[in-house]
C-alpha cells in the first residue's frame, strides 16, 4: 500500500518508471500528413507516431492532459486517470465531464465507456518517454496495449522542464483545431509571461532563502522529500533561479523517503507541501512535535505545493503565483 502511494499517489509516475531518464529535447512535432491525403499525424514524446484518416474531434484524455487541453481551447468528451479525485488537477476542467476512471484508485479508463463515446484519440502524460509503454494512465503494459487496441494513445512527457511541455501541449491542441491566437489564450499568455518575469526578479533578491518541497501522508510514518531535477515544475523554478533544496536521492528517484523522526535532516526557510487530500494542514505539522521543530513549519512559512501542475499557461501561471506569494512576505530563518 504504502508502494502504491509513494510512487503512484504522490510520486505521479507509473511503476514501470523506476529508472526514468530526463527528456533530451523536443525533437519530435506533430504536423498534418500530407502524404495521407490531408489525414492527420502527430509524433509524441515517445517517439510514437498515430496517424489518422482525418482530424480527430472526439477526444478522451487523463485528466493530468485533459486539464492543459483545456486551457489551450480542446475539450475532452470525458476523463479518468489517477487524480480524478484531486482538486488541483481538474484545474479548469468542467467539473461535470464524465469520469471514466474503471475502477476507484486506479488510472485506467473502461474502454467499454471508450467504445460508447466512439473515442478517437486518447491523450495522457509520460513519465518515461524512453518507455513506449509506460504511460501514467495505466497501470500495466497490457491494460495500455488494449486500450490502445481500442483507440491511438499519444503522450507529452511530464519530465524535463514545465514551460517546454507546456509548449506540446499547445502544438498537440493546434493539431486539433485549437486556435492559439484566439484572444483569451493571448490574455492567458500575457499574464504567464508577466508571472515569469515577476518570479524571476522575486527569487533572484531572495535567493538566500530555501524551499523545501514535500509530500506528507497524513497517518503515515514516512514522508517524502522531492528531488527537483526529477520534477518538472520544480526543475523549470530552478533554472528560474529558485534556491530548493536537494535530497540525497538517485536520478529518477523523484523523492528521499524519510522517517518522520528525520523531519529536521533537511532545514529550510521555506516548507512546500503537497496539496495532495493525504496532506495534514499546517496546524496538523505543528500538532507533530517532530515536524513543530523545523524551522519553517516553527515560524509558519508553509506553503502549498501543487505536485499535479498544469501544463498550460492559466496552470503554470497559478504555480508560479503560489510561489510568488509565499516568498514574497518569507523571512531567511536559518
Amino acid at each position: 500500500m504504502i508502494d502504491r502511494i509513494s510512487r503512484r499517489h504522490l510520486l505521479a509516475a507509473s511503476a514501470a518508471s523506476a529508472a526514468l531518464l530526463p527528456l533530451a529535447g523536443h525533437a519530435q512535432n506533430g504536423t498534418p500528413s500530407p502524404e495521407n491525403d490531408g489525414g492527420w499525424s502527430f509524433t509524441d514524446d515517445r517517439g510514437v507516431t498515430v496517424t489518422l484518416p482525418e482530424q480527430p474531434t472526439k477526444i478522451v484524455a487523463d485528466l493530468s492532459a485533459a486539464a492543459p487541453l483545456w486551457d489551450f481551447g480542446i475539450r475532452p468528451l470525458a476523463v479518468s486517470g489517477w487524480t480524478v479525485l484531486t482538486d488541483d488537477a481538474w484545474g479548469n476542467v468542467d467539473r461535470s465531464t464524465r469520469n471514466i476512471t474503471a475502477v476507484d484508485g486506479q488510472p485506467d479508463p473502461d474502454n467499454e465507456a471508450l467504445i460508447e463515446l466512439g473515442a478517437e484519440l486518447f491523450v495522457s502524460i509520460t513519465w518515461s518517454p524512453d518507455e513506449p509503454e509506460s504511460v501514467w494512465s495505466f497501470s500495466d503494459a497490457e491494460s495500455y496495449q488494449l486500450t490502445n487496441g481500442i483507440v491511438p494513445v499519444v503522450c507529452i512527457s511530464a519530465t524535463g522542464f514545465a514551460n517546454e511541455n507546456m509548449e506540446r501541449f499547445a502544438e498537440l491542441a493546434a493539431l486539433l483545431g485549437a486556435d492559439l491566437d484566439a484572444p483569451e489564450i493571448r490574455a492567458a499568455q500575457g499574464e504567464y509571461e508577466t508571472a515569469v518575469s515577476d518570479f524571476s526578479s522575486l527569487v533572484a533578491e531572495k535567493s538566500d532563502i530555501s524551499s523545501l518541497f514535500a509530500g506528507i501522508i497524513e497517518g503515515g510514518d514516512t514522508w517524502y522529500l522531492a528531488n527537483p531535477p526529477d520534477w518538472a515544475d520544480l526543475a523549470w523554478y530552478q533554472s528560474l533561479g529558485m534556491n530548493i533544496v536537494v535530497p540525497n536521492a538517485n536520478p529518477g528517484d523523484y523523492w528521499e523517503s524519510l522517517s518522520l523522526e528525520q523531519a529536521g535532516k533537511y532545514p529550510s526557510d521555506v516548507f512546500f507541501s503537497s496539496s495532495r487530500g493525504e496532506s495534514p494542514t499546517l496546524d496538523e505539522l505543528l500538532a507533530m512535535p517532530t515536524f513543530a521543530a523545523h524551522p519553517a513549519i516553527a515560524a509558519g512559512q508553509l506553503g502549498s505545493w501543487n505536485q499535479d501542475f498544469i501544463m498550460s499557461y492559466q496552470g503554470l501561471t497559478a504555480a508560479l503565483t503560489n510561489m510568488i506569494d509565499v516568498l514574497s512576505v518569507a523571512e531567511k530563518i536559518i
